[in-house]
Protein backbone atom coordinates (compact mmCIF):
# COMPACT_ATOMS: atom_id res chain seq x y z
CA UNK A 1 0.00 0.00 0.00
CA UNK A 2 1.55 2.90 -1.28
CA UNK A 3 0.93 6.77 0.68
CA UNK A 4 -1.80 7.49 -1.51
CA UNK A 5 -3.72 4.36 -0.92
CA UNK A 6 -3.08 4.53 2.74
CA UNK A 7 -4.32 8.81 3.15
CA UNK A 8 -7.55 7.78 0.91
CA UNK A 9 -7.74 5.15 3.46
CA UNK A 10 -7.76 6.55 6.31
CA UNK A 11 -10.11 9.78 5.01
CA UNK A 12 -12.36 7.23 3.74
CA UNK A 13 -12.23 5.57 7.74
CA UNK A 14 -12.83 9.11 9.11
CA UNK A 15 -16.13 9.72 6.83
CA UNK A 16 -17.08 6.41 7.42
CA UNK A 17 -17.46 7.14 11.19
CA UNK A 18 -19.13 10.02 10.68
CA UNK A 19 -21.30 8.39 8.35
CA UNK A 20 -22.46 5.77 10.44
CA UNK A 21 -23.07 8.01 13.33
CA UNK A 22 -25.89 9.95 11.51
CA UNK A 23 -27.13 6.24 10.20
CA UNK A 24 -27.33 5.16 13.76
CA UNK A 25 -30.14 7.78 14.10
CA UNK A 26 -31.82 7.29 10.92
CA UNK A 27 -32.42 3.66 12.12
CA UNK A 28 -33.97 5.15 15.62
CA UNK A 29 -35.68 7.10 14.10
CA UNK A 30 -37.37 4.60 11.12
CA UNK A 31 -37.72 1.86 13.79
CA UNK A 32 -39.78 3.78 16.22
CA UNK A 33 -41.51 5.90 13.65
CA UNK A 34 -40.81 9.33 15.18
CA UNK A 35 -43.32 11.97 13.66
CA UNK A 36 -44.88 14.88 15.14
CA UNK A 37 -47.69 13.69 17.63
CA UNK A 38 -50.78 14.28 16.37
CA UNK A 39 -54.48 14.37 19.08
CA UNK A 40 -57.84 14.40 17.84
CA UNK A 41 -59.96 17.10 17.73
CA UNK A 42 -61.82 16.66 21.29
CA UNK A 43 -58.35 16.19 23.02
CA UNK A 44 -57.27 19.68 20.98
CA UNK A 45 -60.72 21.44 22.62
CA UNK A 46 -59.52 20.21 26.01
CA UNK A 47 -56.47 21.76 25.60
CA UNK A 48 -57.78 25.27 24.48
CA UNK A 49 -60.16 25.37 27.69
CA UNK A 50 -57.66 24.05 30.20
CA UNK A 51 -56.66 27.42 32.77
CA UNK A 52 -53.92 28.77 31.92
CA UNK A 53 -50.73 28.66 33.92
CA UNK A 54 -48.80 31.53 34.29
CA UNK A 55 -45.88 32.47 31.35
CA UNK A 56 -43.11 34.99 31.18
CA UNK A 57 -41.29 35.70 28.12
CA UNK A 58 -37.79 37.05 28.39
CA UNK A 59 -37.10 39.15 24.77
CA UNK A 60 -33.88 40.68 24.68
CA UNK A 61 -33.60 43.43 22.89
CA UNK A 62 -30.00 45.37 21.67
CA UNK A 63 -30.23 46.88 18.76
CA UNK A 64 -33.81 45.58 17.89
CA UNK A 65 -35.57 48.87 16.39
CA UNK A 66 -36.25 47.40 13.20
CA UNK A 67 -38.13 44.55 14.25
CA UNK A 68 -39.42 44.70 17.86
CA UNK A 69 -42.37 46.80 17.39
CA UNK A 70 -43.55 44.59 14.70
CA UNK A 71 -42.58 41.46 15.85
CA UNK A 72 -44.35 42.57 19.58
CA UNK A 73 -47.85 43.47 17.83
CA UNK A 74 -47.88 41.38 15.22
CA UNK A 75 -47.13 37.92 17.91
CA UNK A 76 -49.77 39.61 20.82
CA UNK A 77 -52.51 39.85 18.02
CA UNK A 78 -51.72 35.68 16.90
CA UNK A 79 -51.31 34.36 20.24
CA UNK A 80 -54.12 32.46 21.57
CA UNK A 81 -52.92 32.84 24.85
CA UNK A 82 -53.66 35.48 27.65
CA UNK A 83 -52.20 34.69 31.20
CA UNK A 84 -48.72 35.53 30.20
CA UNK A 85 -46.49 38.75 30.42
CA UNK A 86 -42.60 39.79 28.03
CA UNK A 87 -40.27 41.28 29.40
CA UNK A 88 -38.00 43.44 27.12
CA UNK A 89 -34.46 43.90 28.29
CA UNK A 90 -33.03 46.53 26.67
CA UNK A 91 -29.66 49.18 27.15
CA UNK A 92 -29.67 52.33 27.90
CA UNK A 93 -26.96 53.34 25.35
CA UNK A 94 -29.91 51.76 22.61
CA UNK A 95 -31.87 55.07 22.48
CA UNK A 96 -33.99 53.74 19.36
CA UNK A 97 -35.39 50.19 20.95
CA UNK A 98 -35.79 51.75 24.28
CA UNK A 99 -37.80 54.93 22.95
CA UNK A 100 -40.00 51.63 20.64
CA UNK A 101 -39.87 49.44 23.85
CA UNK A 102 -41.67 52.33 26.41
CA UNK A 103 -44.00 52.72 23.72
CA UNK A 104 -44.97 49.41 23.32
CA UNK A 105 -44.73 48.96 27.62
CA UNK A 106 -47.20 52.36 27.67
CA UNK A 107 -49.50 50.34 25.04
CA UNK A 108 -49.58 47.08 26.70
CA UNK A 109 -49.38 47.55 30.49
CA UNK A 110 -50.79 44.39 31.26
CA UNK A 111 -48.28 42.41 28.65
CA UNK A 112 -45.11 44.43 28.66
CA UNK A 113 -42.58 45.24 31.17
CA UNK A 114 -39.64 46.81 29.72
CA UNK A 115 -36.07 46.44 31.77
CA UNK A 116 -33.36 48.74 31.39
CA UNK A 117 -29.67 47.08 31.47
CA UNK A 118 -27.86 48.64 34.48
CA UNK A 119 -24.68 48.41 31.69
CA UNK A 120 -24.36 49.83 28.24
CA UNK A 121 -24.91 47.40 25.46
CA UNK A 122 -23.76 45.43 23.75
CA UNK A 123 -22.78 42.76 26.66
CA UNK A 124 -23.90 39.60 25.96
CA UNK A 125 -27.38 37.56 25.30
CA UNK A 126 -26.62 35.26 28.51
CA UNK A 127 -26.41 39.03 30.84
CA UNK A 128 -29.44 40.80 29.40
CA UNK A 129 -31.02 37.54 30.04
CA UNK A 130 -29.62 37.13 33.25
CA UNK A 131 -30.94 41.12 34.10
CA UNK A 132 -34.10 40.19 33.29
CA UNK A 133 -34.33 37.31 35.87
CA UNK A 134 -32.99 39.91 38.52
CA UNK A 135 -35.69 41.49 38.00
CA UNK A 136 -38.64 38.57 37.99
CA UNK A 137 -37.19 35.91 40.40
CA UNK A 138 -36.50 39.06 42.56
CA UNK A 139 -40.54 39.82 42.90
CA UNK A 140 -42.35 40.88 40.03
CA UNK A 141 -46.05 42.60 41.32
CA UNK A 142 -48.33 42.60 37.86
CA UNK A 143 -51.38 45.14 38.91
CA UNK A 144 -49.97 44.93 42.85
CA UNK A 145 -50.78 41.16 43.00
CA UNK A 146 -47.57 38.69 43.57
CA UNK A 147 -47.01 37.11 39.81
CA UNK A 148 -44.82 33.97 39.60
CA UNK A 149 -45.14 32.25 36.79
CA UNK A 150 -44.83 28.68 35.62
CA UNK A 151 -42.66 29.12 33.06
CA UNK A 152 -39.80 30.94 31.70
CA UNK A 153 -39.03 31.51 28.37
CA UNK A 154 -37.05 32.69 25.31
CA UNK A 155 -37.72 34.42 22.20
CA UNK A 156 -35.89 36.48 20.30
CA UNK A 157 -36.91 39.57 18.31
CA UNK A 158 -37.37 38.08 14.57
CA UNK A 159 -39.42 34.95 16.41
CA UNK A 160 -43.02 34.54 14.88
CA UNK A 161 -44.37 32.31 17.80
CA UNK A 162 -47.10 29.86 16.64
CA UNK A 163 -50.69 31.16 17.77
CA UNK A 164 -51.01 27.56 20.08
CA UNK A 165 -47.68 27.42 21.35
CA UNK A 166 -48.12 28.65 24.77
CA UNK A 167 -51.95 26.47 25.27
CA UNK A 168 -49.74 23.56 24.18
CA UNK A 169 -46.99 24.05 26.36
CA UNK A 170 -49.74 24.80 29.54
CA UNK A 171 -50.76 21.01 28.79
CA UNK A 172 -47.67 19.64 29.53
CA UNK A 173 -46.59 17.49 32.44
CA UNK A 174 -46.47 19.64 35.96
CA UNK A 175 -43.25 18.07 36.54
CA UNK A 176 -41.30 19.51 33.14
CA UNK A 177 -38.46 21.44 33.82
CA UNK A 178 -37.63 21.99 30.22
CA UNK A 179 -39.32 21.89 27.28
CA UNK A 180 -38.13 22.80 24.05
CA UNK A 181 -40.27 23.37 20.47
CA UNK A 182 -38.83 23.38 17.00
CA UNK A 183 -37.39 25.85 15.17
CA UNK A 184 -37.57 26.17 11.63
CA UNK A 185 -36.95 28.88 9.06
CA UNK A 186 -39.77 30.88 7.05
CA UNK A 187 -39.81 29.78 3.92
CA UNK A 188 -37.92 31.81 1.47
CA UNK A 189 -37.38 31.40 -2.02
CA UNK A 190 -35.76 29.02 -3.95
CA UNK A 191 -33.27 31.64 -4.80
CA UNK A 192 -31.37 32.26 -1.67
CA UNK A 193 -29.36 29.52 -1.04
CA UNK A 194 -27.92 30.81 1.60
CA UNK A 195 -31.09 31.12 3.77
CA UNK A 196 -32.32 27.70 1.83
CA UNK A 197 -29.50 26.23 3.94
CA UNK A 198 -30.89 27.20 6.99
CA UNK A 199 -34.63 25.37 5.83
CA UNK A 200 -32.85 21.85 5.22
CA UNK A 201 -30.68 22.13 8.80
CA UNK A 202 -33.02 22.64 10.91
CA UNK A 203 -35.62 20.44 9.38
CA UNK A 204 -33.37 17.57 9.83
CA UNK A 205 -32.54 19.04 13.32
CA UNK A 206 -36.04 19.14 14.61
CA UNK A 207 -37.92 16.29 12.83
CA UNK A 208 -34.66 13.83 12.60
CA UNK A 209 -32.26 14.33 15.42
CA UNK A 210 -34.05 15.96 18.50
CA UNK A 211 -36.67 13.40 18.38
CA UNK A 212 -34.26 10.46 18.51
CA UNK A 213 -32.33 12.23 21.27
CA UNK A 214 -35.28 12.29 23.41
CA UNK A 215 -36.13 8.67 22.45
CA UNK A 216 -32.47 7.09 23.36
CA UNK A 217 -32.78 9.82 26.88
CA UNK A 218 -30.16 12.23 25.39
CA UNK A 219 -29.92 15.10 26.69
CA UNK A 220 -32.36 18.13 24.56
CA UNK A 221 -30.14 21.06 23.86
CA UNK A 222 -31.83 24.08 23.93
CA UNK A 223 -32.42 26.28 20.91
CA UNK A 224 -31.63 29.79 22.25
CA UNK A 225 -35.54 30.23 21.20
CA UNK A 226 -38.83 28.46 21.79
CA UNK A 227 -37.24 27.20 25.25
CA UNK A 228 -39.68 26.96 28.12
CA UNK A 229 -37.97 26.88 32.23
CA UNK A 230 -39.97 25.64 34.84
CA UNK A 231 -39.81 28.72 37.83
CA UNK A 232 -38.58 25.70 40.02
CA UNK A 233 -35.83 25.05 37.80
CA UNK A 234 -34.49 28.70 37.34
CA UNK A 235 -35.00 29.14 41.26
CA UNK A 236 -32.51 25.92 41.24
CA UNK A 237 -30.15 26.99 39.27
CA UNK A 238 -29.93 30.72 40.81
CA UNK A 239 -29.16 29.61 44.21
CA UNK A 240 -26.85 26.62 42.86
CA UNK A 241 -24.75 28.61 40.52
CA UNK A 242 -25.37 32.04 41.90
CA UNK A 243 -26.78 33.27 38.35
CA UNK A 244 -28.48 31.79 35.40
CA UNK A 245 -26.96 31.83 32.38
CA UNK A 246 -23.03 31.93 31.91
CA UNK A 247 -22.14 35.39 30.30
CA UNK A 248 -18.88 34.16 29.10
CA UNK A 249 -20.53 31.48 26.80
CA UNK A 250 -21.66 32.49 23.15
CA UNK A 251 -23.98 29.91 23.52
CA UNK A 252 -25.74 30.45 26.86
CA UNK A 253 -28.88 28.33 25.55
CA UNK A 254 -26.90 25.26 25.40
CA UNK A 255 -24.84 25.25 28.04
CA UNK A 256 -28.07 26.07 30.85
CA UNK A 257 -29.78 23.04 28.86
CA UNK A 258 -26.92 20.65 29.67
CA UNK A 259 -26.58 21.99 33.50
CA UNK A 260 -30.19 20.70 33.57
CA UNK A 261 -29.64 17.91 32.16
CA UNK A 262 -26.75 17.36 34.74
CA UNK A 263 -29.06 18.34 37.93
CA UNK A 264 -31.74 15.62 36.89
CA UNK A 265 -34.45 17.78 35.07
CA UNK A 266 -36.53 16.54 33.56
CA UNK A 267 -36.66 17.56 29.45
CA UNK A 268 -38.99 17.24 27.31
CA UNK A 269 -38.76 17.94 23.19
CA UNK A 270 -42.22 19.16 22.12
CA UNK A 271 -42.93 17.78 18.42
CA UNK A 272 -46.75 18.38 17.84
CA UNK A 273 -49.48 18.63 15.41
CA UNK A 274 -51.82 21.81 15.40
CA UNK A 275 -55.21 21.00 14.56
CA UNK A 276 -54.53 22.10 11.12
CA UNK A 277 -51.94 19.44 10.85
CA UNK A 278 -49.20 21.83 11.26
CA UNK A 279 -45.91 21.30 13.03
CA UNK A 280 -46.30 23.30 16.48
CA UNK A 281 -42.63 25.91 16.38
CA UNK A 282 -41.21 29.13 16.30
CA UNK A 283 -40.21 30.51 12.86
CA UNK A 284 -37.58 33.15 12.31
CA UNK A 285 -35.72 34.22 9.02
CA UNK A 286 -31.99 33.08 9.11
CA UNK A 287 -29.19 34.90 7.44
CA UNK A 288 -29.34 35.43 3.53
CA UNK A 289 -25.62 36.25 3.19
CA UNK A 290 -22.91 34.04 3.34
CA UNK A 291 -20.71 36.14 5.64
CA UNK A 292 -23.47 36.71 8.26
CA UNK A 293 -24.19 32.67 7.37
CA UNK A 294 -20.43 32.34 8.75
CA UNK A 295 -20.18 34.51 11.22
CA UNK A 296 -23.24 32.97 13.26
CA UNK A 297 -22.11 29.25 13.02
CA UNK A 298 -18.88 30.38 14.26
CA UNK A 299 -20.69 31.79 17.27
CA UNK A 300 -22.57 28.39 17.70
CA UNK A 301 -19.57 26.36 16.86
CA UNK A 302 -17.00 28.36 19.49
CA UNK A 303 -19.65 28.24 21.90
CA UNK A 304 -21.00 24.03 21.60
CA UNK A 305 -17.83 22.49 20.88
CA UNK A 306 -15.19 24.74 22.44
CA UNK A 307 -16.28 26.82 25.36
CA UNK A 308 -18.55 24.49 26.89
CA UNK A 309 -16.52 21.50 26.39
CA UNK A 310 -13.52 23.71 28.50
CA UNK A 311 -15.88 24.88 31.13
CA UNK A 312 -17.59 21.00 31.56
CA UNK A 313 -15.69 18.94 30.06
CA UNK A 314 -17.15 15.59 29.60
CA UNK A 315 -20.77 14.96 30.23
CA UNK A 316 -19.97 12.90 33.84
CA UNK A 317 -16.54 12.02 35.88
CA UNK A 318 -14.91 9.16 33.45
CA UNK A 319 -14.37 7.52 37.11
CA UNK A 320 -17.81 7.32 37.68
CA UNK A 321 -20.20 3.87 37.01
CA UNK A 322 -21.64 4.32 33.67
CA UNK A 323 -25.24 3.49 33.24
CA UNK A 324 -27.30 3.79 30.10
CA UNK A 325 -28.36 7.62 30.81
CA UNK A 326 -24.66 9.09 30.92
CA UNK A 327 -23.53 6.94 28.42
CA UNK A 328 -26.01 8.09 26.00
CA UNK A 329 -25.71 11.42 27.41
CA UNK A 330 -21.73 11.44 26.67
CA UNK A 331 -22.81 10.38 23.36
CA UNK A 332 -25.10 13.24 22.52
CA UNK A 333 -21.92 15.70 23.91
CA UNK A 334 -19.65 14.06 21.42
CA UNK A 335 -22.47 14.84 18.12
CA UNK A 336 -22.45 18.23 19.84
CA UNK A 337 -18.60 18.51 19.48
CA UNK A 338 -18.25 16.43 16.23
CA UNK A 339 -18.75 19.93 13.85
CA UNK A 340 -15.40 20.76 15.13
CA UNK A 341 -13.63 18.09 12.94
CA UNK A 342 -16.13 16.88 10.35
CA UNK A 343 -17.13 19.67 8.86
CA UNK A 344 -13.32 21.38 8.05
CA UNK A 345 -12.51 17.42 6.87
CA UNK A 346 -15.32 18.08 3.87
CA UNK A 347 -12.35 20.74 2.10
CA UNK A 348 -9.65 18.04 2.45
CA UNK A 349 -12.22 15.42 0.84
CA UNK A 350 -13.14 17.71 -2.05
CA UNK A 351 -9.08 18.65 -2.02
CA UNK A 352 -8.53 14.99 -2.61
CA UNK A 353 -11.42 14.15 -4.73
CA UNK A 354 -10.26 17.69 -7.36
CA UNK A 355 -6.32 16.35 -7.33
CA UNK A 356 -7.48 12.00 -8.35
CA UNK A 357 -9.63 13.76 -10.82
CA UNK A 358 -6.70 15.56 -12.22
CA UNK A 359 -4.31 12.93 -12.41
CA UNK A 360 -6.82 10.54 -13.97
CA UNK A 361 -6.90 12.89 -17.09
CA UNK A 362 -3.20 13.65 -16.74
CA UNK A 363 -1.74 10.05 -15.33
CA UNK A 364 -4.16 7.70 -15.33
CA UNK A 365 -1.47 4.84 -14.59
CA UNK A 366 -0.95 6.79 -11.18
CA UNK A 367 -4.46 5.58 -10.01
CA UNK A 368 -4.18 2.18 -10.72
CA UNK A 369 -3.03 0.96 -7.42
CA UNK A 370 -5.92 2.24 -6.19
CA UNK A 371 -8.70 0.63 -8.20
CA UNK A 372 -6.72 -2.67 -7.45
CA UNK A 373 -7.37 -2.14 -3.54
CA UNK A 374 -10.56 -3.78 -2.95
CA UNK A 375 -10.59 -2.70 0.80
CA UNK A 376 -9.99 0.86 -0.50
CA UNK A 377 -13.05 0.42 -2.95
CA UNK A 378 -15.01 -1.26 -1.11
CA UNK A 379 -14.58 1.90 1.57
CA UNK A 380 -14.87 4.09 -1.20
CA UNK A 381 -18.52 2.63 -2.43
CA UNK A 382 -20.14 2.49 1.47
CA UNK A 383 -19.38 6.10 2.12
CA UNK A 384 -20.93 6.73 -1.39
CA UNK A 385 -24.06 4.99 -0.26
CA UNK A 386 -24.43 6.48 3.09
CA UNK A 387 -23.85 9.77 1.87
CA UNK A 388 -26.97 9.10 -1.18
CA UNK A 389 -28.87 7.92 2.43
CA UNK A 390 -28.01 11.52 3.53
CA UNK A 391 -29.19 13.54 0.76
CA UNK A 392 -32.60 11.29 0.63
CA UNK A 393 -32.91 12.53 4.43
CA UNK A 394 -32.28 15.61 3.79
CA UNK A 395 -34.74 15.90 0.75
CA UNK A 396 -37.23 14.13 2.82
CA UNK A 397 -38.02 16.15 5.51
CA UNK A 398 -37.37 19.55 4.05
CA UNK A 399 -40.08 18.47 1.36
CA UNK A 400 -42.02 17.61 3.93
CA UNK A 401 -42.02 21.14 5.27
CA UNK A 402 -41.38 23.21 2.10
CA UNK A 403 -42.34 21.54 -0.80
CA UNK A 404 -40.89 19.68 -3.74
CA UNK A 405 -38.82 22.15 -5.13
CA UNK A 406 -36.99 23.34 -2.10
CA UNK A 407 -36.60 19.39 -1.70
CA UNK A 408 -34.35 19.23 -4.81
CA UNK A 409 -32.55 22.22 -3.78
CA UNK A 410 -31.34 20.43 -0.64
CA UNK A 411 -28.77 18.80 -3.03
CA UNK A 412 -26.91 21.41 -4.07
CA UNK A 413 -27.72 23.70 -0.74
CA UNK A 414 -25.88 20.59 1.39
CA UNK A 415 -22.56 21.58 -0.41
CA UNK A 416 -22.77 24.91 -0.11
CA UNK A 417 -23.99 24.49 3.63
CA UNK A 418 -21.10 22.45 3.97
CA UNK A 419 -18.64 25.19 2.83
CA UNK A 420 -20.02 27.27 5.71
CA UNK A 421 -20.13 24.85 8.36
CA UNK A 422 -16.65 24.41 7.12
CA UNK A 423 -15.27 27.87 7.35
CA UNK A 424 -17.18 28.46 10.91
CA UNK A 425 -15.37 25.75 12.16
CA UNK A 426 -12.14 26.84 11.41
CA UNK A 427 -12.76 30.17 12.40
CA UNK A 428 -14.28 29.34 15.24
CA UNK A 429 -10.87 27.67 16.10
CA UNK A 430 -8.68 29.89 15.46
CA UNK A 431 -10.97 32.80 17.17
CA UNK A 432 -10.71 30.57 20.18
CA UNK A 433 -7.03 29.92 19.93
CA UNK A 434 -5.81 33.23 19.71
CA UNK A 435 -8.13 34.18 23.14
CA UNK A 436 -6.29 31.14 25.02
CA UNK A 437 -2.88 32.41 23.98
CA UNK A 438 -4.56 35.74 26.44
CA UNK A 439 -5.96 33.74 28.36
CA UNK A 440 -9.53 35.60 27.64
CA UNK A 441 -11.04 32.67 26.50
CA UNK A 442 -14.20 34.05 28.25
CA UNK A 443 -14.08 37.14 26.65
CA UNK A 444 -14.75 36.14 23.14
CA UNK A 445 -17.06 38.92 21.39
CA UNK A 446 -20.64 38.31 21.05
CA UNK A 447 -21.34 38.56 17.14
CA UNK A 448 -24.67 39.43 17.19
CA UNK A 449 -26.89 38.02 14.24
CA UNK A 450 -28.67 41.13 12.22
CA UNK A 451 -32.50 40.15 12.44
CA UNK A 452 -35.81 40.56 9.94
CA UNK A 453 -38.84 39.89 10.54
CA UNK A 454 -41.82 39.37 7.88
CA UNK A 455 -45.08 41.73 7.67
CA UNK A 456 -48.13 40.02 8.62
CA UNK A 457 -49.53 39.69 5.13
CA UNK A 458 -46.46 37.59 4.38
CA UNK A 459 -46.85 35.29 7.73
CA UNK A 460 -51.07 34.91 6.35
CA UNK A 461 -49.73 33.61 3.05
CA UNK A 462 -48.00 30.69 4.81
CA UNK A 463 -50.28 28.16 5.04
CA UNK A 464 -47.94 26.73 7.79
CA UNK A 465 -47.79 29.07 9.78
CA UNK A 466 -51.31 29.26 10.44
Amino acid sequence: MNNLEFSLLLLCLVFLIGSLDDLILDIVHGIFRLRPAKISLTDWNTLLHKEESPIAVMIPAWQEYDVLEAMVRTNLKRLQYENFHWFIGVYPNDEKTVSIALDLESRYPDKITVIINDLPGPTSKAQCLNRILQVMMGGFDKGKKPWVPRFIAIHDAEDVIHPLSFKAINAQDEDLDFIQIPIFSLPVSTSEWVAGTYLDEFADIHLREIPVRQKLRMPIPSAGVGTFFSYRIMDILGRRFGTWFEEGNLTEDYEVSMKIARLGGKQKFMLLLDPKGDVIATREYFPADFGRSVRQKTRWTTGIGLQTMLRWGNYESPMKRLNWKTLMARYGVWRDRKALWANPLVFLAWSVILVMFSVSILRPEALSSVSRNTLLSNLMFLNLVLFGLRLLQRWRFTTVLYGFQHGVLTIPRLALGSVINGMAAIRAIRQFGDASRDNKQDKIIWDKTEHFFPTEETIDERRNLQ
